[in-house]
């Protein structure tokens, strides 16, 4: 993969994310990332893009909403870009619970109409992953609200759909999640609301508007707290006419797309064959 640096620095409030660009070396061998600003927002770019019409994906990584990206992305991100060639953009946004998801929300809105205005006939692809999966539709809902036009695709990874996790199948996936806790997770969820009502669909985007959204694919799996709200979003997208699938993937644990496995490597094959039918 080669790893370009693009610096793009538009209008914007700043957001001077942690200087650990070398967490992810230190972590997983690979190459750290260079930290640049796009649209004023400090971003993580990784690329292998040969064209300047490649598509450009804009990733928003989990976290719970109040931890940093992970050492999994970088990885997963070399892998992908190893078959496909384009752009991975993943902004540094401000977390809880110094800040609530509104300034994230901007940040993350800036980035995206920066990526429309300086890559015109490039596609893009909105992906997110767990908490990040959760924000990436929201926002993409909120980008119908206001008009502004869809990414081409929508891809979601093991998403938080609801930030309550009050969905009554939760309890029995329960026993079988061996990384996610509701009791650590909620409290970090009215962190981000700051106060708001955690039901709105930029907190819970199950409860959001679907038709009109781009093409979404969702890879979840099934032991994954979060796995019965992907089930409510497709019933919902379903009776929307919302162009969905959800891939399942029995036994597999959350955020198992950017883990080392056979069932890693199908969800890959997935997501590269979805960049690659872009161009």
């Amino acid at each position: 993969m080669l790893l370009i640096a693009l610096v793009v620095v538009a209008c914007g409030q700043a957001w001077q994310g942690r200087d650990d660009a070398g967490r992810v070396a230190a972590a997983s061998a690979a190459q750290p990332p260079e930290q640049v600003l796009v649209a004023g927002v400090t971003s993580e770019v990784f690329s292998s893009a040969e064209e300047a019409s490649d598509a450009q994906v804009l990733f928003i990584h989990g976290g719970s909403y109040v931890h940093e990206a992970s050492a999994l992305h970088a990885p997963f991100f070399d892998q992908i870009l190893d078959t496909v060639d384009a752009t991975i953009t993943m902004p540094i946004y401000a977390l809880a619970p110094e800040h609530g998801y509104r300034v994230a929300y901007e940040q993350i809105m800036d980035v995206y109409l920066e990526l429309r205005r300086s890559h015109p006939d490039s596609p893009i692809v909105l992906m997110g992953g767990s908490a990040g999966g959760g924000f990436a539709l929201g926002f993409a809902e909120s980008l119908l609200e206001q008009g502004i036009a869809q990414p081409d695709r929508i891809v979601l990874l093991s998403p938080w759909l609801d930030l309550t996790l009050t969905n009554p199948a939760i309890p029995a996936v329960d026993q079988t999640d061996v990384l996610l806790d509701r009791d650590a997770l909620v409290p970090n969820g009215l962190a981000w609301a700051h106060g708001d009502d955690p039901s709105g669909y930029r907190l819970s985007p199950v409860n959001g508007t679907l038709a009109g959204l781009a093409p979404t694919t969702v890879l979840a799996g099934t032991n994954d707290i979060l796995y019965p709200d992907t089930l409510v979003l497709e019933t919902r997208a379903d009776a929307a006419g919302l162009d969905f699938e959800l891939t399942s993937f029995t036994g597999a644990d959350h955020v198992f797309a950017m883990t080392p496995g056979a069932a890693g490597d199908e969800a890959r094959s997935i997501i590269e064959a979805i960049i690659g039918s872009l161009d």
